[in-house]
């Protein structure tokens, strides 16, 4: 019976436990009449399972709370303050955002973290923000990431009109088919009109503005492109620039 009432019990505070909840020890203990090193005893079980399991996930302890959780458990989107570190810090290096903007995103990153870390994440993501610095001249970027990726998404022929070239060698009508990083920034990839066959790339910083059209473009246009081409691509084209 004492074996069954065991099973039961940490079947109980597992289940708690996965659901992103916390276990508070003098609670359960009261709840469940067993003394603290038993409850202690339960939480090393669940330990070893967990670490049997490979999953990488621990029983964590909060000391001011008195009480046990496993992090990110039952909070699908959220982020542990290590995750949500290293994202700001790979944003922060590259400076590809406004002011404004990086503000904005920690924002929303502050909103994600995991309930035990929120505080921390805050107090962090305010320490941040304050040492941000953009780049000079340095304009909106996510609209036009984010408009960029809706017209491949939607396969939309555009119009892009590029900074430092006059007339029509400044405006190109083009199939894009993705976004990727390199070392200096990010590109847009496609294929202009005239040469569906021709890979081209054009810096996001390069781009003064661009039109989307009503012309749609098929699929093979963009099962022509593949992850690796378009990474070998940039890379040449970086290569390149060094060379000059």
């Amino acid at each position: 019976m004492e074996s069954k009432d065991q099973a039961l019990r940490i079947l109980k505070m597992y289940e708690v436990l996965r659901k992103g909840k916390e276990v508070q020890k003098k609670l359960f203990c009261a709840e469940y009449g067993i003394s603290g090193r038993t409850f202690d005893r339960d939480i090393e079980k669940i330990r070893l399972f967990l670490s049997e399991e490979y999953s990488g996930e621990d029983v964590q302890y909060h000391l001011e709370r008195g009480s046990y959780r496993i992090p990110g458990s039952g909070e699908r989107g959220s982020l542990s303050l290590l995750e949500l570190q290293m994202v700001v810090k790979i944003l922060k290096s590259e400076r590809v955002l406004e002011k404004g903007e990086f503000e904005g995103l920690m924002m929303s990153l502050q909103s994600v973290a995991e309930k035990g870390d929120r505080e921390d994440s805050k107090k962090f993501l305010l320490n941040e923000i304050g040492q941000y610095e953009e780049k000079t001249g340095q304009g909106a970027f996510m609209k036009l990431f984010g408009d960029l990726l809706k017209c491949i998404s939607d396969q939309n022929m555009i119009r892009l009109k590029l900074k430092e070239k006059r007339g029509e060698q400044g405006r190109v009508k083009f199939f894009p088919v993705a976004v990727e990083y390199q070392f200096s920034g990010f590109y847009l990839l496609g294929y202009r009109q005239e040469n569906e066959e021709e890979l081209m790339a054009f810096g996001l910083d390069e781009i003064e503005s661009f039109q989307m059209t009503l012309q749609k473009y098929g699929n093979e246009v963009l099962k022509r492109y593949s992850y690796q081409e378009g990474k070998e691509f940039l890379k040449n084209i970086e290569e390149q620039r060094r060379r000059d």
